[in-house]
């Protein structure tokens, strides 16, 4: 049904025909009307508008259609005075009435075509009770219906004025600074979440029905609201009704036989025309290609893509391009078993993708809960956001790991997906505390069979419950089997547990294959995305991987994973700004996260490796300030409170000290600066003579926890650090480390520690 209450009407409307039956092409604007659009701060609600004012009321239009059904003065039905045409389409002329009996409020009249009122004639009187019936914030009101002699059978609606989506488009492509340029694709997605709002209810209604015309001519921006105009379309789910070319799914009936997943798929392509995002629906799919993010600028870019040029407004910054692609392309999928299932599902993607193109425009957070997955409390670090390991002091000048964790840590520790609520066991697995893998295969060992049960053990002999690899590929062949061959080709739990057991096997390429469908399928959640940056990074795709970890860091600064991947992915791409990048992006992670002291420990070891490379004297005396403020911080502000941990990082910061000393970066006055600068509960010796104590007193530490390590690689060390706290110590009348006066007493009760047993903790101890 064409024509809208109050919609600006912009030309005659042609009925035309073709694979789906009768239907209307949409009109196209042609002129803009004189409107103020006020842009909302910035606030991370996916459903804010900016505010439209118009400027003077709808114009009538029409050509040979102008002027009034009936004589002036003659009230429709004795009650509605016709005012003045506001515009006409496929199903009837729309005109500006005023309701005599019901305080001369303005309403908008539609006039059915005879064809129109004829065909449905059987069951209109329901029908149109049925409209009446509904209620719904972004639905126009149904107030009433009659006949009336002279016009027929005619619609009371509620009346509103303001531009259609359509002419929101003409007129953001004409002026995008109207719309905040860029900004402009999330108000996009805000009409998305809105329509869906409406559309989920009308899903949800009994008998279900559908809206089954949906296209940018029939939804306006009212005020800071939107409204579906257009009501006479609405029909139960599968009977016939009206549908508009190039708008409807090609699974709609010959007649417009419609189902919830084809509104989905109008939607899908109303919000692909807004956007102006390709030329057709096929045009997604090349633009949400993985091989698009090398093409992609930095990730705080716009970027740089000919087929972005089209666009309504400039293209969302870094990976949101492509996300918005991907999330477009799944709601117009040809098949209904490959678009979204529901307006609910479609909505919780649309809000991720939001988010993520807020995030990425202004770099702030956009946080909102995974409706998906729950959040992991591994920071996969490898290793740099702790204190450095006793084997870094076994060969000289090790470099700090900046290596990626292993793909079967990865594999055991990315997000775990939540369970399904549909699943038979879901309130037991929604209560499952992270136990010891084998001690929950052992409590689910009498579980009756579900997907989720088969998928739970999956992970759990992944994380080394027994079994291995393959006993997990059982695992989830069998939750395959349960799913069906109907639905598991469609189900993107089992592609996220294919990519972690394929990370299980060490075969990265093809987890980035199985992660990338998970991406398609779900492009609003962040999960898919880290895998991904992860994948990415093992394979030496080094922009790639900053791409997505910066697009996961952004939107959740909490996330110390993305974090330490974009850490390791800025320092492999190197360039002038890297170093402050990497600061940047640790300090980043808030202090209420539980991966903050990792962070900031992160930040003083990259930080103290910055120091040892910095080529300019100047450059290295201003690292190595920042450094010691850093550790002054992580010490008494930042959470390291484990004394072990503290020895470890003042011994490799004290190095650093000495190694600019010894380089001539900094002198003796220069070192006496630096300790007087710091915080004096540091303790950073003023003179050389005082570090060289110090740094062979912290060695002896060291050596004292080597020997009493559990692990024999630590053991090891102990000797390495006795010869260094030897090596670094000033010169005395004694300072051998065979010295009968001190060297080998300490030798000997060393080695003596190594080889005695570690006393038992009691429990009150343990727990401490």
């Amino acid at each position: 049904m064409e024509g809208a209450a109050g919609r600006e009407a912009t030309g005659e409307v042609p009925e035309s025909s073709g694979p789906f039956g009768p239907h209307v092409v949409a009109a196209q604007p042609t002129f803009l009307r004189g409107a103020k659009v006020e842009l909302p701060e910035e606030n991370p609600d996916p459903v804010l508008l900016p505010s439209i004012t118009l400027l003077g009321p709808s114009p009538s239009h029409g050509s040979e259609r102008d002027g009034l059904p009936l004589p002036s003065g003659q009230l429709l039905a004795g009650q509605y005075q016709l005012i003045r045409p506001l515009g006409y389409g496929g199903m009837g002329e729309v005109y500006l009435a005023r309701d005599t009996k019901v305080d001369n409020r303005e309403v908008a009249i539609k006039i059915l075509h005879p064809e129109q009122a004829a065909a449905s004639a059987g069951a209109l009187a329901q029908e149109r009770r049925a409209l009446v019936d509904l209620s719904h914030d972004d639905i126009i009101r149904v107030f009433n219906y009659g006949h009336h002699p002279e016009v027929g059978d005619f619609l009371v609606l509620q009346y509103v004025d303001g531009l259609t989506l359509e002419e929101v488009r003409a007129r953001a492509q004409v002026t995008p600074a109207e719309f905040g340029r860029s900004r402009f694709h999330e108000f996009v997605l805000a009409y998305g979440v809105r329509i869906l709002a409406a559309l989920g209810y009308l899903h949800a209604d009994q008998p279900r029905k559908v809206y089954g015309d949906l296209k940018p001519d029939n939804v306006m921006h009212n005020g800071t609201t939107t409204k579906i105009i257009d009501v006479g379309s609405v029909r139960v789910a599968g009977l016939p009704g009206h549908t508009t070319y190039g708008f409807c799914a090609p699974t709609v009936g010959a007649n417009g036989e419609s189902t919830g997943q084809d509104d989905l798929f109008s939607l899908g392509e109303t919000l692909r025309r807004l956007s102006g995002l390709g030329r057709s629906p096929d045009d997604l799919a090349e633009l949400g290609r993985l091989d698009v993010i090398s093409r992609l600028g930095p990730p705080g870019d716009d970027p740089e893509i000919p087929e972005a040029h089209s666009m309504t407004a400039p293209p969302p910054r870094g990976l949101g391009l492509v996300s918005l692609a991907r999330v477009l392309h799944r709601a117009t999928r040809s098949e209904r078993a490959e678009r979204f299932a529901t307006a609910r599902e479609m909505q919780e993607q649309l809000r991720g993708v939001f988010r993520e193109l807020r995030s990425l425009r202004t770099g702030l957070e956009t946080f909102e809960p995974s409706p998906l997955f729950l959040q992991s409390p591994y920071a996969l670090d490898a290793a740099l956001g702790s204190a450095p390991p006793l084997a870094r002091w076994a060969a000289p000048d090790v470099r700090a790991p900046y290596a990626p964790p292993s793909p079967a840590e990865v594999a055991q520790r990315l997000p775990v997906p939540r369970p399904d609520p549909h699943d038979d066991h879901h309130a037991q697995l929604s209560r499952l505390a992270d136990a010891a893998p084998e001690a929950l295969l052992q409590h689910t060992a009498d579980w009756r069979d579900s997907p989720e049960v088969h998928l739970l053990r999956c992970r759990l002999r992944l994380r080394g419950a027994g079994g291995g690899t393959k006993a997990a590929e059982r695992e989830l062949r069998s939750a395959e089997a349960l799913i069906g061959a109907e639905r598991a080709p469609h189900d993107w739990r089992l592609d996220w547990h294919r990519g972690l057991l394929a990370l299980g096997r060490d075969q990265v390429a093809a987890a980035r294959r199985h992660f990338d469908q998970v991406y398609a399928a779900i492009p609003g959640e962040y999960t898919p995305k880290l895998a991904l940056g992860y994948c990415a990074e093992r394979l030496g795709r080094w922009h790639e991987a900053l791409t997505f970890y910066e697009a996961v860091r952004l939107r959740n600064p909490s996330l110390g994973s993305a974090a330490f991947g974009g850490v390791r992915a800025r320092l492999a791409l190197g360039g002038e700004r890297a170093w402050d990048d990497v600061l940047r992006a640790l300090d980043a992670v808030p202090q209420h996260s539980r991966h903050r002291t990792a962070a900031r420990t992160a930040a003083v070891r990259v930080g103290v490796e910055h120091v040892r490379t910095a080529e300019h004297p100047d450059e290295a005396a201003e690292r190595l300030r920042e450094v010691l403020e850093r550790l002054a911080r992580l010490f008494h502000a930042h959470g390291l409170t484990d004394e072990q941990a503290r020895v470890r990082m003042t011994t490799e910061v004290w190095e650093a000290v000495q190694g600019v000393l010894a380089r001539g970066a900094v002198d003796g006055a220069g070192l006496a600066a630096l300790a007087a600068a710091a915080d004096e509960r540091l303790g950073l010796p003023s003179d050389e003579p005082g570090l060289r104590r110090d740094l062979s007193r912290l060695y002896l530490t060291l050596a004292h926890q080597a020997a009493r390590s559990a692990s024999p690689e630590d053991t090891a060390v102990a000797e390495t650090l006795l010869d260094r706290a030897y090596a670094v110590r000033p010169l005395a009348f004694r300072h051998h480390r065979d010295s009968p006066w001190l060297g080998k007493r300490v030798t000997t009760w060393l080695r003596a520690i190594a080889h005695t047993p570690a006393p038992r903790k009691n429990a009150r101890t343990a727990r401490e």
